[in-house]
């Protein structure tokens, strides 16, 4: 196992995904590849009758990837001390979709992912969001929960 794949959000299930990832990082000798997904259109929701400024759309963007930094960052340091590679991804767009095609697009042996996560802008590992990766990708996952 050389490469597994863990989505992160900052919520208590991407925490033991990632205490799972060193686990078996350190058993496998693999490395791992922390990611975040921000949600991209935030003027898309169908429930919203009104739009919101191109002003205020960029600053929530801007704010947005902040906090998913913020959140690779603190990730990536609960790794400091041990003998694994680890590397962080930030996309934008559907977290489903984009951990869905990551996961398939590069050589993962092991996705990693909490059974639940965050809501609002940064939302990641929400249940939904979870299952739809589980049903929709060919590799092996471990949910943890």
């Amino acid at each position: 196992m050389k490469k597994i794949l863990v989505p992160i959000d900052g919520s208590k299930s991407s925490s033991m995904a990632i205490e799972k990832a060193k686990e078996i990082a350190l058993a496998f000798n693999s490395q791992v590849i922390l990611l975040t997904v921000m949600e991209s259109n935030i003027n898309d929701y169908p429930s919203n009758p009104y739009k919101f400024s191109p002003e205020l759309v960029n600053n929530m963007k801007k704010e947005n990837k902040g906090i998913s930094e913020k959140i690779l960052e603190d990730g990536k340091a609960r790794f400091i001390g041990l003998p694994i590679k680890v590397e962080t991804m930030l996309l934008e767009g559907n977290p489903a979709e984009m951990i869905t095609q990551c996961a398939m697009n590069d050589d993962y042996d092991l996705v990693i992912m909490g059974s639940s996560g965050m809501s609002g802008l940064r939302t990641i590992l929400v249940g939904s969001v979870t299952r739809s990766v589980t049903m929709n990708l060919k590799k092996p996952i471990l949910i943890v929960r």
